[in-house]
């Protein structure tokens, strides 16, 4: 008998550090490995490779100048004849031609900054894109959340990460250019120049290197802290907890709950700066033995005749200007090491497969729903949220899910829609295992309105149809229709090209609480073969009269679709073939609104304290 290839789990599998770890990261990256990930796009943009050149070659040169202006004029000083005329000529083509190198290095390097901007941004964009499509469970495991954590570290910003790297490596062309001018010029009066100039760059690149992976190989940790840092800083700015923030003056605890995470900063910086510390006095000793070596050699040689007063001066300004720019060189170098390792983590990140892949089942037509001895714990909890529940939502029935905060209604959606799998048992879609269909199949089964609604900054139409193509817009207006938003939208001056949210357009339109979940319905509705639609609290926001009535037309609007609907309000889901009743992960009633109401129990429990307004006479009750 053939198996049935199923999807595979990641919010599970990758709660293992080790598993995580070869799953995350499958190959150790070296810098030249990172590298040429890094330049593939830029090795095919002839301008760029040749701007690079161009800068390289027209900056090299400016330090080179330098020196030979000193040279020139010492020596035009030197002269028993020497004329203010010869002075100022010299120093007139110095400056036209250190003008024009430094304004054509400086145009390549400006005009093409924003390539390499672009190139940032379109990285950003496919990791985002990996971001949103990666496996919801995932979001439920904060070690993998920490692993990944530092994927935005080398695109965030314009002078760090890969962005950072490219302008770096450009302007080291140049740099680059200046240590081999000077250092040939230094190596024709003594070769040690040079020699300990190499060293130093060594030195400086493996002190560097130590202490940046000494570093990256604590990152993790140092995203836990700052992980946690981030949300309470998002949480205590957020306009949303200002009223509350304010009332109950809760400004105090969240000072409390940060000073542990200052803490836990100030302690790893602490480390990581007795790194810096132990290892620093080599740079130091290497730069200031570059500075005797050279010294020593232009002294022993203006001694032995060898060189003259005018040539001591021009090697000496090269010797400085050759500490410095080796110097630069090798922060360069260092630089480019420590931001390429962080953007190791991102390749590795983007590359990776967050998505549970795999299984090869289909189904077809209306849907029948079937839950087999179901339990399920979220990742990382032990705490169970459904246990041992057996369900049939049949096809075309109209099913109500009730029951207590917390008793599992809204986790029951997730693993039907397949945003989760079973911790154990089987969800059964016209008798095939769900998690032997693929996802993307298995989320197009379903239309799904959420209890917590949000819209994009987005135009109405977009909001609706969920896309910024291809837009039904007759099919945008019979859902506004049906979801009671037509009256609204239709009031507005650009109806449903109105703009949401103001954090775009000036003109944004801002809806009630109740107006978004309408949207999110219409959303809902919109969507083209979907075979069940669930409907978690959607008319959470709204009074019981209007819940009522928006439930009444679904009625009629969701004819011969199997729903489950889902809400506290138990009156409003009387018009359902069947009621469930949720309690503490297992269902402990079902039946008809009529039957339960009757029965002693939780639901009547319940629907009489709900209050007498839910009730009619027929279903009046006594306890």
């Amino acid at each position: 008998m053939k198996t049935e290839e199923k999807r595979k789990n990641l919010a599970i599998d990758l709660l293992d550090k080790e598993v995580r770890k070869q799953y995350l990261h499958t190959e150790k990256h070296g810098l030249f490995d990172i590298l040429r990930v890094m330049y593939r796009p830029v090795l095919k943009n002839g301008k760029i490779v040749t701007a690079s050149i161009g800068y390289a070659i027209t900056n090299g040169i400016l330090p080179l100048l330098s020196v030979l202006i000193v040279y020139t004029l010492v020596r035009l000083l030197a002269l028993p004849d020497a004329k203010p005329e010869s002075l100022i000529l010299a120093a007139g083509i110095y400056a036209v031609v250190f003008f024009i190198s430094s304004s054509v290095s400086s145009q390549l390097k400006h005009r093409n900054y924003s390539y390499f901007m672009g190139l940032r941004m379109a990285a950003l964009n496919r990791a985002m894109e990996q971001f949103m499509s990666m496996d919801y469970g995932l979001f439920e495991n904060s070690s993998f959340l920490d692993d990944i954590g530092n994927w935005d570290k080398s695109l965030e910003s314009n002078s760090a990460g890969l962005e950072g790297t490219y302008h770096r490596i450009f302007e080291m062309g140049g740099t680059f250019i200046s240590v081999v001018l000077l250092g040939v010029l230094l190596i024709l009066v003594s070769p040690w120049i040079a020699l300990v100039g190499v060293l130093f760059v060594v030195v400086f690149y493996m002190v560097q290197k130590n202490i940046t992976i000494y570093k990256h190989e604590r990152r993790e940790e140092l995203k836990k802290v700052s992980r946690k840092a981030d949300n309470y800083t998002a949480k205590s700015s957020d306009f949303q907890y200002g009223k509350d923030m304010r009332i109950f003056q809760m400004k105090g605890r969240f000072q409390q709950a940060f000073t542990p995470l200052l803490e836990a900063y100030e302690k790893l910086y602490k480390i990581f700066t007795l790194r810096e510390l132990q290892l620093s006095f080599l740079e130091s000793a290497a730069l200031v033995l570059i500075d005797i070596v050279s010294f020593l050699a232009l002294v022993l040689k203006v001694q032995d005749g060898t060189i003259s007063i005018s040539e001591f001066v021009m090697l000496l300004t090269a010797a400085t200007l050759f500490t410095q720019s080796i110097q630069l060189f090798a922060q360069g170098l260092s630089f480019v090491k420590s931001e390429t390792l962080y953007y190791g983590d991102t390749i590795d990140y983007m590359e990776a497969d967050l998505v549970s892949t795999g299984g090869t089942n289909h189904v077809h037509g209306p849907v029948t729903i079937e839950f087999k001895d179901v339990s399920f714990h979220y990742p990382g909890s032990d705490a169970m949220v459904l246990e041992n529940l057996n369900l049939t939502i049949n096809t075309g029935e109209k099913c109500a899910l009730v029951g207590v905060n917390g008793a599992g209604k809204t986790t029951l959606v997730k693993l039907i829609t397949g945003l989760y799998q079973p911790t154990s048992g089987k969800i059964l879609i016209n008798g095939v295992d769900a998690a032997t269909i693929p996802q993307d199949e298995l989320f197009s089964i379903f239309g799904v309105v959420f209890q917590e609604v949000q819209p994009l900054a987005l135009t109405i139409a977009e909001n609706v149809a969920a896309t910024d193509s291809g837009i039904d817009r007759n099919r945008v207006i019979e859902s506004l229709h049906k979801a009671g938003l037509w009256e609204k939208v239709s009031s507005l001056p650009k109806g449903i090209d109105s703009p949401m949210l103001k954090v775009i357009e000036d003109d944004g339109v801002i809806l009630s609480g109740g107006e978004n979940q309408k949207l999110s319905i219409a959303r809902a509705l919109y969507r083209e073969g979907t075979q069940m639609m669930i409907m978690d609290e959607p008319t959470a926001a709204l009074d019981a009269l209007a819940e009522q009535k928006i439930y009444q037309e679904f009625d009629a609007i969701l004819s011969g679709k199997t729903t489950l609907f889902i809400s506290h309000r138990l009156a409003s889901t009387r018009f359902c073939d069947r009621i469930v009743l949720l309690d503490g992960g297992s269902i402990v009633q079902q039946g008809t609104h009529e039957e339960l109401v009757k029965k002693k129990g939780l639901y009547q429990t319940m629907f009489l304290t709900q209050g007498k307004y839910y009730q009619t006479k027929d279903s009046e009750v006594t306890a």
